[in-house]
């Protein structure tokens, strides 16, 4: 998201101070809780094995997992989530698609307009920058590329193979997306993440030093939001 590697920055995440760790083991809880709804068994809930993946690589504690689980079948009470998805514009043409998980869509609402539109940027209706995205799984492996190794990701329906960061990132169409993971583990490789984005046509650079600046501010109070999941945008 930030001039810095995406990757260095999710890996440096994974050793979050304690101070925050509560509010990031939150939104791992209702991302498996929000998944877990469509069946608890990741055997057959390909959306809840990802969210699964991701709470464990975040240290999560196994209790705390069980705890969400059991919840989502609707043990010891439920807490009504919503799933929304928003479009707006940051800062130096910036497109920004924000995914929240929340028990209040009003509030959801309002702290993302206000995170964007507080730093030079806006909400914008459904549709407005979704089309300058596609929808895609993307997988992220720390080894090398080789000739056999690119034929045998093309084999499992890998749409895209990028060396970047002393690493490979792999994209593949949704409908592709568990055939891929589960042709990796058949191939004891492991990826260091795993998930469905928005990954944008076409990048737009930022060099304005104050434009810069802003948009930083609104990547860290995502980061921070409680009720956001994710966010993309088509920043360089």
């Amino acid at each position: 998201m930030s001039k810095h590697s995406k990757w260095s920055k999710i890996k440096n995440q994974k050793g979050v101070a304690d101070a925050k760790k509560a509010a990031a083991f939150t939104k791992y809880i209702r991302a498996i809780t929000v998944t877990a709804r469509h069946g608890a068994d990741p055997a057959n809930n390909f959306q809840l094995r990802i969210a699964l993946d991701a709470a464990k690589a975040a240290g999560v504690p196994k209790d705390t997992i069980d705890r969400a689980l059991s919840r989502a079948s609707g043990e010891g009470g439920t807490e009504e989530l919503f799933e929304v998805t928003y479009e707006g514009f940051a800062p130096g043409k910036v497109a920004i698609i924000v995914e929240a998980v929340a028990n209040n869509k009003n509030r959801a609402l309002a702290n993302v307009r206000h995170i964007l539109e507080k730093n030079g940027g806006n909400l914008a209706q459904s549709g407005a920058v979704a089309w300058q995205f596609t929808r895609l799984g993307v997988i992220r492996l720390n080894i090398k590329k080789t000739d056999e190794l690119e034929l045998q990701m093309i084999d499992l329906g890998v749409e895209d193979i990028k060396e970047e960061d002393n690493g490979l990132t792999l994209n593949t169409k949704p409908e592709n997306f568990q055939k891929v993971l589960d042709g990796l583990t058949k191939m004891k490789l492991k990826p260091d993440y795993q998930a469905l984005e928005w990954v944008p046509k076409e990048r737009v650079n930022v060099s304005d030093s104050e434009i810069r600046e802003k948009l930083d501010t609104i990547y860290e109070l995502l980061d921070e939001d409680d009720d956001v999941q994710n966010y993309f945008t088509n920043e360089e």
